[in-house]
């Protein structure tokens, strides 16, 4: 009655929900109950179904299911449709790099796509701060499509596919968490971290870098394109794990000497040096107190405004309370 053919269709099991909304789904009379808030979820509502009623068949929309029915057959989702699940995104991404897809996307490269990625990493950061939990879904979601971007093009240049992708990710967070997937214990966060080094010697050793191969530099793997205070602080750090010895001057002197000799770029890393002796994140501290200074200054605007005027004609005291806010001057 419903023309089903036993290869092309999936059946729901109550006791593992989940399915392929891309492929057709058959639901009976005892799963009606469990599939349904299932169904409801992953197609859209007002979508035709096709339901076996009576010996007959009709079309039923997915809000409207009957229970009375023998068989649900849900078609399967075209990608656009697939909203809810990680094939649809892929689906989607690829159909827009395809040779017949959309013109802009097609004349993208990793390279040209970089700069996107960034501004939405730095849109996601940003939606964390602000505590905005609808801002990070959001957030989330813009950095998933770019994941899905990538490895779009890696595809279709034969380079690797999602499911490469998808099996390095998760052997090496299985690989590197046995007191989790395994039978080890973590006894403290120093063996843990310990146990962690030992790990990534035997990857490297698994990828041929054995004692006759130079093994990569301790700094190689710290992106250049990242924000220069974090990744001075990871340089800093990680120079110091593989044995460099602490400097003989002082942040704060090195500091003072920078000043002397107006070394801005001195000047800031000895501040890096400092939060990094007051175990202080240079990154988060230098962003929280760009934070104070824009809210202060939102403030003076705001004042402004209340009086019709513009910042510049306010008082000289309310000015310096901006820059207060921000290098704890005193006013």
């Amino acid at each position: 009655m419903l023309d089903l053919a036993p290869h092309a269709v999936q059946a729901f099991d109550p006791a593992h929900p989940a399915f392929d909304p891309q492929r057709p789904l058959l639901v009976l009379p005892a799963q009606f109950e469990a599939a349904r808030p299932e169904v409801r979820r992953r197609y859209p509502p007002s979508k035709a179904a096709r339901v076996m009623r009576c010996g007959s068949t009709e079309t039923c929309a997915v809000a409207t299911l009957p229970f009375d029915a023998e068989a649900w057959l849900m078609p399967a989702l075209a990608p656009e449709e697939d909203l809810r699940g990680l094939a649809g995104l892929r689906g989607v991404m690829e159909r827009l790099f395809a040779p017949d897809g959309c013109p802009w996307d097609r004349e993208q490269t990793h390279e040209s796509l970089r700069r996107y990625l960034l501004e939405e990493t730095y849109e996601l950061v940003d939606a964390i701060d602000r505590g905005d939990p609808d801002g990070l879904r959001e957030e989330i979601g813009d950095v998933l499509a770019h994941m899905f971007m990538q490895t779009a093009l890696a595809q279709q240049a034969g380079t690797f596919t999602l499911e490469d992708v998808l099996e390095y990710a998760t052997a090496k967070f299985v690989r590197r968490h046995p007191h989790v997937f395994g039978a080890e214990e973590a006894v403290s966060m120093e063996t843990l971290l310990d146990r962690c080094e030992a790990i990534k010697r035997g990857e490297r050793a698994a990828k041929g870098e054995s004692a006759e191969t130079p093994p990569a530099g301790t700094l190689d793997s710290i992106p250049l394109a990242a924000p220069a205070l974090q990744r001075t602080q990871s340089v800093i750090g990680r120079a110091g794990t593989a044995g460099l010895r602490p400097a003989s001057v002082a942040p704060t002197e090195a500091a003072q000497a920078a000043l002397d000799a107006s070394d801005v770029g001195a000047l800031l890393f000895a501040a890096v040096r400092l939060a990094r002796e007051r175990d202080v994140d240079a990154e988060e501290a230098l962003r929280m107190t760009s934070e104070r200074f824009a809210s202060a200054f939102r403030s003076l605007e705001a004042a402004a405004r209340v009086l019709g005027s513009e910042p510049v004609a306010l008082e000289s005291g309310q000015h310096a309370a901006v820059w207060a806010a921000a290098d704890r001057s005193p006013l």
